[in-house]
């Protein structure tokens, strides 16, 4: 026999009107890549005193650096991403998941520190994790890592029945500490244009070249 909450919720589900509501998640984030490079590139880095951060937007190749030793074509460090390429915003109590009616009308906000979330009984799930110092000792390993500031994500909820924050998901991967959320979910279903409302301002960046010690330890280039 349904509770009365439950047979509430019924009259309540009845009674509404389908509608179409936006989610966005906003605040900061940005785009982080990491990617295997040859050891010569890591040896000619550091040999040549070549800064990581400096060839990273050096789109015209002004540092000359050879070809054959070149960890991606100059200025496109988002290319080397064969470990991991995420951009999305981050999993901190800075940033927001936000959710408007169709008159523009804010519904509900909510902070996207994972902790907060889980209090709230929101579902939150880590799919995967990436640190550098996980590859095999010898390898060399490219982290390039852009902060932004703005909408992340946005996107149309179809709803048949009152807005349930309960019903929302989010999955998140561990850069090197960076939880970034790259995917949403409502009632179990992908939200749709979720990258529709992306509207961001760079503000800074980070760039590393890092040699897998032996012990798992690393060794910058410019170390």
């Amino acid at each position: 026999m349904a509770t009365e909450a439950e047979k509430e919720a019924l009259v309540e589900t009845l009674k509404f009107t389908p509608r179409t509501y936006v989610i966005q998640l906003w605040g900061y984030g940005g785009e982080v890549v990491m990617g295997r490079v040859k050891r010569e590139v890591y040896d000619y880095f550091k040999e040549n005193q070549v800064d990581v951060g400096e060839y990273a937007y050096d789109w015209d190749n002004e540092l000359e650096v050879p070809e054959d030793v070149q960890p991606f074509t100059p200025g496109e460090w988002h290319d080397c991403d064969d470990i991991v390429h995420e951009n999305g915003v981050e999993m901190s109590d800075s940033c927001h998941v936000t959710v408007y009616d169709e008159a523009g009308n804010e519904v509900w906000s909510h902070g996207l520190d994972t902790a907060s979330l889980e209090d709230s009984e929101i579902s939150v799930e880590e799919t995967d994790e990436y640190y550098a110092h996980q590859e095999a000792p010898g390898t060399v390993v490219f982290y390039g890592q852009s902060f932004e500031k703005g909408t992340f994500m946005g996107g149309p909820i179809e709803l048949t029945a009152p807005f349930d924050p309960k019903k929302l998901k989010f999955y998140y991967s561990d850069i090197e500490g960076w939880p970034l959320c790259g995917n949403v979910e409502y009632d179990d279903q992908d939200i749709d244009g979720l990258f529709d409302d992306y509207d961001t301002t760079g503000k800074s960046s980070d760039f590393y070249m890092w040699l897998v010690n032996d012990d798992g330890s690393l060794t910058g280039a410019d170390e």
